[in-house]
């Protein structure tokens, strides 16, 4: 459990100093709205682990490459290790009903984060069904399984120093926008091998990025008829998957993708001015946004 809340090595994990800024988004939340950061310890705590835990999981159920903890005894030691981590993420929730600052609103907040991981499974099991995706249903998949999540750690982070309503929903909204981003930027390194592979689109998601999906959209038949043959061949051929890379490009993925990267980075930047957050931590979370 340990190996998987650090992220083992794997391709597809969060660098390790993306782990230690997102750590602290709730609680530059909470001071944000007009609280103490260590407010949010323990609501940190828990979205953290949660966090580890929804990646481990997708990590299998995208049968993307196992993580070198568990790549020898297989699956069921990765799903062992996401059970160890929602239970002990359920628990730090827990603890917040123990501290003065946060037991009146620690109801409150365990209610919406499973709220939320209800509505972020409904997103994985489309994902999981679905054959292919429409641009309509990649978005939709984007605040579903990553907006949501981000804006549940902002929300509730706000909520412990602050219950007005337009506030709270500025930071909600500012959290979306950024986990949109984030799951953007997931899909750009989906694009690309894993490190000391021969070939592209070894991953599933490979074939399910943003870039892919828009050119699979905006293609005629006949060109998208050839990309999707290419996507199918290039886990064992190079060439199909240099010639899919290069559809893709030929596509104007690549100027979309910068297109609507400014523009959730704008509606991230203007929903934060909304909430009016209190300096220095307002400037921090602008940060966070600016470096997309």
């Amino acid at each position: 459990m340990r190996l998987a809340l650090s992220g083992g090595q794997s391709a597809n994990s969060l660098p390790e100093e993306g782990f230690s800024r997102l750590e602290h988004l709730p609680g530059l939340c909470c001071q944000a709205a007009g609280g103490e950061p260590d407010w949010a310890d323990e609501l940190a705590l828990a979205w953290l682990i949660f966090f580890a835990a929804a990646h481990l999981i997708d990590s299998v159920q995208d049968a993307d490459d196992p993580q070198a903890w568990w790549i020898e005894r297989g699956e069921s030691v990765a799903l062992s290790a996401f059970s160890g981590l929602y239970f002990s993420a359920s628990l730090a929730l827990k603890a917040m009903s123990l501290h003065p600052v946060t037991q009146a609103k620690a109801d409150e907040i365990a209610r919406d984060f499973y709220r939320a991981f209800l509505l972020m499974g409904s997103g994985q099991h489309a994902d999981l069904t679905l054959p292919s995706l429409t641009l309509e249903q990649y978005w939709q998949q984007a605040d579903t399984k990553s907006g949501i999540f981000f804006s549940l750690a902002c929300r509730t982070g706000a909520r412990l120093a602050t219950a007005e309503k337009a506030r709270l929903e500025a930071f909600a909204s500012f959290g979306r926008h950024l986990g949109i981003l984030i799951q953007i930027t997931d899909d750009l390194d989906d694009i690309y091998p894993p490190k000391d592979a021969g070939v592209y689109g070894q991953r599933r998601p490979f074939a399910r990025s943003l870039p892919v999906v828009y050119a699979l959209e905006v293609y005629p038949a006949q060109q998208a008829g050839r990309l999707k043959d290419c996507l199918r061949d290039a886990p064992l051929i190079a060439a199909a998957a240099q010639e899919a890379l290069g559809l893709v490009d030929q596509s104007g993925a690549a100027e979309y993708v910068s297109v609507v990267i400014e523009q959730h980075k704008s509606y991230a930047l203007h929903a934060l001015e909304l909430a009016k957050p209190r300096q220095p931590a307002g400037d921090e979370l602008a940060a966070l946004v600016r470096e997309f």
